[in-house]
């Protein structure tokens, strides 16, 4: 079964550890007098404890949606005993739990150490203001993935990180190569330089099939089966999924605003987007890529009168990662993306505006009508994103679908569908851009704001639009280590992204 990033849930066990007296007595570990010293006092503090703490799991972890686990709950006693049968009860989930949220108490300080070494999963303490370092410094020092939450909203923060985590290290990609399996010939030659080290440091998988095979299956399945699997039965589309296809189409240009593509041509698209879904489910994925220009020098999409541009975009806008030119790389970004922000992702050549010799150079695509009112010095700050895969939903997976219009790649021919989004109409909205570094020791995390949309009105890979970022020339520098296309989403997920790239092993480089 295909899997979004909406269908990513984060298992979470809480932990209480508890510590009672057996026995009145005063001394440097009793820090009150009278009734609170004396025998069972302890357990009736700890138990009204116990129930704020998982008041809390209740308010700033299962609101994240979250899977929140029975608690485990076991208690020392000042005999220092330290049983098996504590760690056999805390442990009891760990197969299955993600992040552990501990509560404990003064004493118990060895059982809570030897915990979080046991385990391998993250511990995050109750953020009380307390002495949890006591136990936090030495069991991280041993090797414990220990989380420090200030407070519980940060503990919310670090729910979101980790299903983030969560999603790339479970996601399969479909990959579609043409010719090698890692890098095409054209297109997404600076994404990961070995896929065996992806899967070794960040734990996503990766699913092949020929792109001549994909293309086969977007026609019915032959009584004889495919011209490139002869005799074989594959996942063809089928004539029900096609009459779909044809209903989507009237529903997709009934809505879009303006629609510049025949709605034969459209259907094709919505074709090859089907197949790609059904390989997907097949295979269990998350994302997916193909080699745009490798697949278009064998003259088929020609051929067949369609592009991946729809596909992407439909993809995008049900959480799944799906990137152009075969960069397997923005797809693992937009995972992580989607999933730190609950919005769909947009990717796309991303280049420098360049003020030099009192002149402002601009990027190709970017149609300077449509920048017209900008002057030299704002200039100076700016960068574009240009391509053809916006989607629907860029203000949020659950959100209401955004205005689009419809048109079409091919200028002569006018196939290819693809969607146009009005980004002039988001002036002024935060978005947040990374990429990882091909060899895997670095992310780049981009904060920006978008300025003026360009190429509404354009067929082809012409829309998108201009940003403000910190520092054109320093961004410009750092990003010729990472690569051309920076995928995005909307919001300002930055120090997300940067405690996310730690914990997949890599060094957030800022911009």
């Amino acid at each position: 079964m295909k899997r979004s990033v909406t269908d990513i849930k984060l298992t979470v066990k809480p932990v209480f550890i508890g510590f009672e007296h057996q026995y009145y007595y005063e001394g440097p570990c009793r820090m009150a007098g009278g009734d609170a010293i004396k025998p069972g006092f302890d357990a009736v503090v700890q138990g009204k404890m116990l129930k704020g703490f998982l008041a809390n799991v209740e308010k700033y972890v299962a609101s994240t949606g979250a899977n929140v686990l029975e608690p485990a709950i076991v208690r020392g006693t000042d005999d220092w005993d330290i049983k098996d049968s504590y760690f056999e009860e805390m442990l009891a989930d760990d197969q299955k739990t993600d992040l552990y949220v501990v509560m404990s108490n003064f004493g118990a300080n060895q059982i809570l150490v030897e915990f979080c070494c046991r385990t391998s999963k993250p511990v995050v303490m109750n953020p009380t203001k307390s002495f949890g370092a006591m136990s936090t410094a030495p069991a991280q020092r041993r090797g414990a993935d220990i989380l420090p939450a200030f407070d519980w909203p940060e503990v919310s923060r670090y729910c979101s990180i980790l299903r983030a985590e969560k999603a790339v290290r479970t996601a399969n990609i479909l990959l579609a190569p043409r010719f090698d399996s890692t890098t095409p010939k054209a297109g997404g030659n600076d994404s990961f330089t070995c896929l065996s080290d992806v899967t070794r440091q960040l734990g996503c998988h990766f699913r092949h099939v020929n792109v001549h095979e994909l293309m086969d299956m977007m026609n019915p399945l032959p009584e004889e089966g495919n011209a490139t699997t002869p005799g074989r039965a594959t996942p063809n589309i089928t004539p029900e999924e096609v009459a779909r296809c044809e209903e989507m189409a009237d529903e997709m240009m009934a809505s879009a605003d303006p629609c510049i593509v025949d709605k034969g041509f459209l259907v094709k698209s919505l074709v090859a987007w089907t197949v790609v879904q059904k390989l997907m489910d097949l295979y269990d994925c998350s994302g997916f890529t193909a080699p745009c220009p490798d697949a278009c020098s064998t003259r088929r999409l020609n051929e067949q009168q369609f592009t991946f541009c729809l596909a992407h975009s439909l993809n995008l806008e049900q959480g799944f990662g799906s990137a152009c030119e075969y960069d397997i790389t923005s797809v693992v970004c937009m995972i992580a993306e989607m999933a730190l922000s609950n919005s769909a992702a947009y990717m796309g050549n991303t280049l420098p505006v360049v003020v030099t010799e009192g002149r402002i150079e601009w990027p190709v695509n970017v149609h300077e009508e449509d920048v017209a009112g900008i002057s030299l010095e704002d200039a100076a700050n700016m960068y574009s994103v240009i391509h053809s895969t916006p989607c629907r939903k860029l203000h949020g997976l659950e959100a209401a679908a955004d205005a689009y219009a419809l048109r079409h790649f091919a200028y002569d021919q006018g196939f290819g569908a693809i969607q146009r989004h009005d980004f002039t109409a988001d002036a002024g909205q935060k978005i947040t851009l990374c990429r990882i570094s091909p060899n895997l020791d670095e992310m780049l995390i981009v904060s920006g704001e978008i300025v003026t949309g360009t190429g509404f009105d354009t067929d082809n890979c012409n829309g998108g639009f201009v940003f403000k970022v910190a520092d054109t020339r320093d961004l410009f520098k750092k990003q010729m280590r990472f690569g051309l296309h920076l995928p995005l989403v909307y919001g300002d997920i930055a120090d997300d992204l940067e405690e996310l790239a730690q914990r997949l092993g890599m060094e957030p480089v800022r911009a």
